[in-house]
């Protein structure tokens, strides 16, 4: 089984080639990472994604109709990245007639730091409050927060008609940076309930807005054990594109969707009435 994925939520690309025989019961274990591609782009991803996918078939020498599932990190993100992965995944999908997967991208970018804490032996760690954040710009951030051991098992959200793999508990949503400073103090006061008072933050949004996040106890904050963890790697992207595989969640092509979490500019100048007329909306 043939698996490629890519996530362009921000700036920062991913893309990557897995393969595993069905056949055999081995999990996690028995799927060849066969290619791993990052692409950082200045501007967008519409020049760069379709010649980053060609070279990674051409490097694992694959023919693109050779891929049995495509898999996308749906969001959120940015617009115009999600708009130009989501579209190229669900194109490629439809007209191969290939099923498609959609990945939250700030659970692939959470995932790292969850298989660490979740798996430590000590159990406090495993409560760590995982925060993965990107900037939504506007003044405000995309947040995935929950405790490490129950990100571990978000994959994605269940939307429409289609199923999910995700934990109660975890949050995805846009904030203001003084908004997330009160819901991350309010889930650290809750240590007299059993949880656990260590934070830890992954992501570019980490970086936003320094003196908010100044506000919280720097003193329980962990740092992740790791190189380039600020972005989605694509063997994590990979993993979680997997696991949704693997739990009967592909789909086709055409009901995969990006995840923007808020409207547009154009929605709401549109519902403002900010915009002239055109051939949908008047006379010109």
């Amino acid at each position: 089984m043939k698996l490629l994925a890519w996530d362009t939520s921000s700036k920062a690309g991913a893309l990557v080639a897995l393969e595993w025989d069905p056949s055999l019961k081995t999990g996690w274990e028995g799927v060849k990472l066969i290619g791993e591609w990052t692409l950082n782009v200045d501007m967008t991803h519409s020049e760069r994604l379709l010649w980053g996918i060609h070279e990674l078939l051409e490097s694992a020498n694959w023919k693109v109709g050779d891929i049995d599932v495509f898999g996308v990190g749906v969001g959120p993100g940015s617009f115009t990245g999600l708009r130009i992965g989501v579209t190229t995944a669900r194109t490629l999908a439809h007209t191969l007639k290939k099923p498609l997967v959609r990945v939250s991208s700030l659970a692939a970018l959470a995932r790292p730091p969850a298989l660490w804490l979740a798996n430590s032996k000590d159990v406090e760690l495993r409560k760590t409050l995982v925060i993965a954040t990107t900037d939504a710009c506007k003044g405000e951030l995309f947040v995935l927060s929950g405790a490490a051991r129950s990100v571990l098992d978000c994959v994605m959200m269940a939307e429409g008609d289609s199923g999910g793999i995700w934990k109660r508990g975890v949050d995805e949503e846009v904030l203001a940076p003084e908004e997330l400073m009160k819901k991350i103090k309010k889930k650290l006061a809750g240590a007299e309930a059993g949880d656990s008072q260590h934070w830890l933050a992954i992501g570019e949004g980490r970086h936003r807005y320094a003196e908010a996040w100044d506000d919280l106890p720097s003193k329980s904050e962990l740092k992740v054990p790791a190189v380039f963890a600020n972005q989605v790697q694509g063997r994590y992207l990979g993993l979680l594109a997997w696991e949704a595989v693997q739990a009967g969640l592909s789909v086709e092509g055409l009901a995969v969707h990006p995840r923007y979490l808020r409207a547009s500019d154009a929605e709401l100048k549109l519902k403002a009435g900010l915009l002239p007329p055109g051939p949908t909306r008047g006379k010109a």
